[in-house]
């Protein structure tokens, strides 16, 4: 469904020359046209958008969808990972007021943090936390924020210290860990929760009412695709509790245009903007890796450099379950796209109608050819995607082989415990808050909780008694 918002023509970009840049009427029908045929080709059950974003805001937004969902503007979805462009362009704010240091040791704001012999704290800045610069992480930490939850901020902290994983440097090592640490760090000293924070000094300014850290009772749901192409499973697959400060935030087509306007403005409506941006758009660490057809030479405070047909984009994708969402602008050409997909498989069809976005704007010679190469891109990763989808038919049912198996499961390492069930018929499992169904693939077990599927192994102990492996983690009935 199309919905053009405002035309604009070249000049009033702010371009040089009229040829610059174009979205004629043509143009815009073929946007649309492009978006629909990816989703048909492809056999997609999703909801896709492509949405372009100027210095004046939204220009326009194409959504197509094989769903009865209805999907408009103000649309709640998760973004996911492009939450860390916002809690560190937070951090910048905060910095540009001298509220916090970023170059201040996290030992300074708490030095109940971070408690690993291993990990050096004196020597680790917020900048470097929210940089990917700080050398250790934690896979029960990581684990417990985006997937299982917490009891409380205790259990989160020593979740942090449990099995610290330190880098032989503090070179560019990309994760979770370093933003929610940093708003940890901040939020000790200013006494108010990140979340708040974000909403006071950027969102209310902004006019970003819908965007928020609380789980929306009508979020648009992410769809786990079946081997068959149908949907297996449905739904955001997150609590209050997991929403993240690196990857916790649901918004709207409405608010990131603002949110982006207002970076390709470099403009907040604060009296220390240029300081602030000055931290958020220029390179602050060198990274060298490519993702996709992007060329990534560089992260600033929160955004990816990249590299994408001779220009320069910044970039801060954000994927969880089956969302994917593709946020980027050129801070030159002042031009900005917001794309997404609700749908497993069609993981890179953001990122494929992006790149046509711009290349149609900037009436770039090879627009067509890379359309084409890139479209056989995503073919082949969604037929390749569909290969190793769960099928319904592997759902175990509650038939008496396996009902021995049910009960409750205690990990003795603070991992949080397991459960398994029967519900419809079916062998469902929990673990921490998530829940989902246990397959057998190919005599196999596998607990498929929507976000993430785990391996799943059984053995008797002594007592009679099963024991259960989650990977690598061992657990014991109880």
């Amino acid at each position: 469904m199309k919905r053009l918002l405002y035309r604009i023509v070249a000049l009033s970009l702010g371009f040089a020359s009229p040829l610059a840049f174009s979205t004629d009427a043509a143009q815009v029908s073929d946007m649309e046209q492009v978006l629909k045929n990816l989703v048909e080709e492809n056999q997609l059950i999703g909801t896709q958008f492509v949405a372009i974003v100027n210095e004046e805001g939204l220009v326009s937004f194409d959504e197509f969808s094989q769903e009865t969902l209805h999907f408009d503007e103000n649309s709640q979805f998760l973004i996911a990972s492009h939450t860390k462009a916002m809690t560190s362009t937070l951090a910048a704010l905060l910095h540009a007021n001298e509220e916090i240091d970023l170059n201040k040791p996290v030992v300074g704001y708490n030095k109940n943090l971070i408690t690993n012999h291993k990990v050096d704290a004196q020597s680790i800045t917020l900048k470097q936390l929210l940089t990917h610069t700080s050398g250790f992480t934690s896979i029960q930490h990581s684990f417990k924020t985006a997937y299982l939850g917490y009891a409380d901020q205790a259990e989160l902290v020593n979740a942090l210290n449990f099995k610290t994983l330190v880098a032989p440097n503090k070179g560019f090592r990309y994760s979770n860990t370093g933003p929610i640490v940093a708003a940890m760090a901040f939020e000790s000293t200013l006494g108010k929760p990140w979340q708040n924070l974000l909403n006071e000094r950027i969102f209310s300014p902004l006019g970003m009412t819908n965007t928020t850290h609380e789980v929306p009772d009508k979020i648009f749901p992410s769809i786990v695709t079946a081997n068959n192409g149908t949907r297996f499973l449905q739904g955001h697959f997150k609590t209050n509790q997991t929403m993240h400060a690196s990857g916790g935030l649901t918004s709207t087509v409405a608010d990131l245009s603002r949110w982006l306007q207002a970076n390709i403005k470099q403009s907040l409506g604060n009296e220390k903007d240029s300081k602030l941006f000055e931290l958020m758009h220029s390179k602050q660490v060198e990274q060298d890796r490519q993702y996709f057809t992007y060329q990534r030479t560089g992260y600033t405070l929160g955004w990816d450099v990249a590299q994408y047909n001779a220009e320069t984009l910044l970039t801060r994708f954000g994927t969880y379950a089956g969302y994917s969402i593709h946020v980027s602008f050129m801070p030159e050409k002042k031009i900005g796209v917001i794309s997404f997909t609700n749908q497993d498989i069609a993981f890179l069809l953001p990122h494929v109608i992006a790149n046509y976005a711009y290349n149609t704007m900037l009436s770039k010679d090879n627009t067509q050819s890379l359309l084409a190469e890139e479209s056989q891109r995503l073919q082949q990763f969604i037929d390749k995607q569909r290969l190793s989808a769960p099928s319904p038919s592997q759902i175990v049912p509650a038939d008496g082989k396996v009902n021995s198996l049910i009960g409750s499961y205690i990990n003795t390492q603070n991992w949080p415990q397991m459960t398994i069930y029967v519900e419809d018929n079916q062998i469902k499992v929990s673990w921490g808050v998530l829940e989902g169904v246990l397959l057998n693939v190919d005599g196999e077990y596998v607990a498929h909780f929507g976000s993430i599927s785990r391996p799943i192994t059984t053995s008797m102990n002594d007592d009679g008694k099963f024991m259960l492996t989650n990977g690598s983690l061992v657990y014991q009935q109880q």
